[in-house]
């Protein structure tokens, strides 16, 4: 059977004393020290305010300029940019500004067919079986070179973003 206590909780009152004294030490020195940086904080941050007050007389009072009335165009002579959007990347340096129309003479090479060579296959083969392989391998690259760039066709299209529906588990084509 248990023995029957007098203290609250089986706690002696003196563990409240002991408790509540080293809570309100901890409170103190916890209070000295911070009141001591934020004392320094404000005289480090005192030093750039009084500069700043003493150069306010020397250059006079500070104004906003805006520069947007040239329509954004670019200025003839100067350096920077000075577009309509105030990115480099926005525009092109084209008079126009335009730099999504393609000129009519442009003729552009056909990109390389690349036809990937599976590493692994080609480690397990023989002499004869590796140089059969590379040979049909550029057998395809030359026939897909000669075949040019593939469009697909509308219905095509549509059945390849069909099956993507289906694989994300959409019913609806975006």
């Amino acid at each position: 059977m248990a023995v029957a206590s007098s203290h609250f909780l089986g706690i002696d009152p003196k563990m409240y004393r002991h408790f509540a004294m080293a809570t309100v030490a901890i409170s103190t020195i916890v209070a000295v020290f911070a009141d001591g940086e934020s004392q320094q904080a404000m005289a480090h941050n005192r030093k750039p305010a009084e500069i700043k007050q003493a150069e306010k007389p020397k250059f006079g009072k500070a104004t906003l300029a805006d520069n947007r009335e040239d329509g954004g165009k670019r200025k003839s002579g100067g350096s920077g940019f000075h577009g309509q959007f105030g990115a480099p990347m926005d525009g092109s340096s084209a008079a126009g500004g335009n730099s999504g129309v393609i000129p009519a003479g442009l003729v552009l090479a056909p990109p390389p067919i690349i036809v990937e060579v599976n590493q692994n296959a080609l480690a397990r083969m023989t002499p004869e079986q590796r140089a059969a392989y590379l040979k049909r391998l550029e057998e395809e690259r030359q026939r897909r070179m000669n075949e040019g760039p593939t469009v697909p066709s509308p219905a095509q299209v549509s059945a390849l973003a069909a099956s993507s529906a289906a694989r994300s588990g959409s019913e609806e084509i975006d």
